[in-house]
């Protein structure tokens, strides 16, 4: 259950997400530094290590998404999901990475779909897993939104999608301040559908930015709903020379 959202920008790109989950799931611990191989990389955590968003100073940005719409796997899992970001985080490139996610026992896992983003060869590398079959396209580097919902998925996508298309109108459209304003929205009303989501037993929990220039990445991470505006922890780390 998420939203992310990618805004290209000069030199470098935005990247939103808003994490959804059960109300009942432990707080994730803020972005710090991690050692990821001979890399350094900046993500979130949660208690087990894994996570859903990270950059690294190779330049390399990673997202992950569950994919509801197709069924879970029966049996016990191979590893967490959220273990997968750590590992390709290791990488130069989006090229090396999904190289490394072949190696990984995707047949164990439930379905995902995963974005690597890289902004000096301007490449979005989108991998999609059911658990069965893995398959990866390159996709267009432009502004751009993904959901999921283990709610009700495909209305999830319409609503939110409706959502995103009615703010594109707006003055300042295609800016930072106004996706960090789309992603606090309730629109159509405050419910499962709205992009800062509101259920009785889950709600969008906590919000990361990544804003990534020619020189720096810088992940910013904002506990609890986006409607409730916080200033975040910020973490930067210098990008490696090519």
């Amino acid at each position: 259950m998420c939203t992310l959202s990618f805004l290209p920008v000069e030199g470098g790109f935005h990247l939103l997400m808003n994490r959804d989950e059960q109300r009942s799931r432990p707080a994730a611990f803020p972005p710090r530094l991690h050692p990821c191989g001979n890399l350094r990389a900046i993500y979130p955590s949660e208690q087990g290590g894994g996570t859903w968003i990270g950059t690294n100073e190779a330049g390399l940005t990673a997202a992950l998404i569950n994919w509801y719409s197709r069924p879970r796997l029966s049996g016990q899992a191979a590893f967490s999901r959220g273990l997968i970001i750590p590992t390709l985080l290791s990488s130069e490139s989006s090229a090396d990475a999904s190289l490394l996610l072949r190696s990984l026992p995707l047949h164990h896992l439930d379905p995902f779909r995963l974005f690597l983003f890289e902004a000096t060869t301007r490449t979005i590398t989108f991998i999609s897993s059911d658990g069965k079959h893995l398959e990866a396209v390159d996709l267009p580097w432009e502004r751009r939104h993904w959901f999921s919902s283990g709610y009700d998925e495909p209305e999830a996508t319409r609503l939110r999608g409706l959502t995103c298309e009615n703010s594109d109108k707006e003055s300042d459209a295609g800016t930072l301040p106004w996706l960090r304003r789309l992603h606090r929205s309730h629109d159509p009303a405050e419910g499962p559908f709205s992009l800062c989501m509101h259920r009785e037993d889950a709600c969008t929990v906590s919000m990361t930015e990544v804003c990534l220039s020619k020189t720096k990445a810088e992940l910013t991470y904002h506990p609890g709903s986006p409607c409730q505006e916080s200033d975040g922890a910020r973490l930067g780390i210098s990008l490696r020379k090519r």
